[in-house]
Parts: structure tokens; sequence; C-alpha cells
């Protein structure tokens, strides 16, 4: 079970193109599976690259949409589960 507090990243076998209008599409090159994220989506996407906690990103979602945070909680676990569960990412390996 994804929880707010966990650091996820892209999987090491994963890429990403930014299209125009805020839109990402992301590609697994051993499966061949990609998704197509829209504007939230990428916000999200980009907070997982960067590092971010799903708390954080959740909070960024807040800030940058009109979204309270039971919403952009809601948002955040439902599509990082779902790119969990096609090996679109993993659990970040803390730094020591």
């Amino acid at each position: 079970m994804i929880t707010l507090d966990q650091h996820l990243r892209p999987h090491p076998d994963v890429v990403d193109t930014q299209l125009d209008g805020e839109e990402t599409v992301v590609l697994h090159l051993e499966s061949k599976l990609y998704f197509s994220l829209n504007p939230t989506g990428t916000r999200i996407w980009q907070g997982l690259k960067s590092g971010l906690s799903l708390h954080d990103i959740s909070e960024r979602l807040q800030e940058r949409f009109t979204v309270d945070s039971v919403e952009a909680e809601r948002s955040v676990i439902a599509l990082v589960e779902e790119l969990a569960e096609q090996r679109l990412v993993v659990p970040a390996i803390p730094e020591r």
C-alpha cells in the first residue's frame, strides 16, 4: 500500500518526454508500456523525479491547482499506485 510518507522514483528503465501543453509521455523501455500524463500527472511525475515525498507532491498540487488536500492526496496516491503496479516507479533508496 502506498502512503504519503513514501518516496518513489522512476524505474531505471523508464524514460519520459514532455509534450506541448504540459503533458508527458512515460515509456518503460523493457516492457514497452507507456503512459500519457495530463498536466496534473506531469506535476506528480516531476515531483517523483525530484525525489519529493508523496506528501510534498500533494502540497505542491494544492498550491498550483484549485484543489483541497483530500482531493490532491487522493490523486497522488491513485496515480502512483497505478504507476507502481505497471513498474514505472520503484521505491527510492534513501541516501546515506
